[in-house]
């Protein structure tokens, strides 16, 4: 065998002796590297993740240290549908305005005496309205002044003062339908304005004073005609 292979090129022995050197290095790396590659891979992936949750927890961290944004539109619409006073002419005027686009006209806008009702952080403010007209114009308003503020996909659209239609009576005359009489009770809303009943001032007591007397007049004056003394017997 031996004297085959010294027969043999030496080109042919120098291509062989290659050629088990690169079949044992292949051998060496499936037996020994091979493994340790993928168990390298793997640890590779699981670091990965644990850095992944490390820098979620840093941004939840961050967001409870920092809270939220408001944003100055939405308090701007909530101010203009709860604003922080009663300003009874703007609600009459906004009543006024809702009621001409609808093409209606009330008879009578007023407030009702009496008629604030405290709840929580806000109050309700009364206001009576009387109608004579149209019954589908008063429909219109109704839906008009509904609209003025609403919430869509949760976001809130606020173009006027927050109103709430109490009560609503109505009646015809004869057949006089559509043509109607209506009395509507309405409810503007104010976010926290008066909640608080201011103290009522106290008066001070007059200081007291010297008596005095009084010299009755030596003549005597004649009382008008028609007057009563007090206490007089009748």
């Amino acid at each position: 065998m031996k004297k085959k292979l010294a027969g043999l090129d030496i080109r042919i022995q120098i291509g062989a002796v290659a050629f088990l050197l690169v079949l044992l290095g292949v051998a060496g790396y499936t037996l020994l590297v091979s493994p340790e590659h993928a168990q390298a891979a793997k640890l590779q992936q699981q670091t990965d993740a644990v850095d992944v949750r490390i820098a979620q927890r840093r941004t939840q961290l961050r967001a409870s240290l920092h809270p939220p944004t408001i944003e100055t539109a939405d308090l701007f619409r909530l101010s203009r549908a709860m604003p922080d006073d009663v300003d009874m002419p703007g609600i009459i005027l906004t009543l006024s305005d809702v009621a001409r686009s609808a093409g209606i006209k009330f008879d009578l806008i007023e407030p009702v005496s009496g008629g604030v009702t405290f709840a929580g952080s806000y109050e309700t403010n009364r206001i009576h309205l009387l109608f004579h007209g149209d019954f589908y114009g008063l429909s219109d308003f109704l839906y008009r002044l509904r609209s003025l503020v609403a919430v869509h996909n949760g976001v809130l659209d606020a173009r006027g003062r927050l109103f709430n239609v109490d009560t609503l009576t109505f009646n015809v005359v004869g057949n006089a339908f559509p043509q109607i009489n209506a009395e509507l009770f309405v409810n503007a809303y104010v976010y926290g304005s008066a909640a608080t009943t201011p103290a009522t001032p106290t008066t001070p007591a007059a200081p007291p004073t010297s008596p005095t007397t009084t010299t009755p007049s030596a003549t005597p004056t004649e009382a008008p005609d028609g007057a009563t003394a007090v206490g007089a017997a009748p």
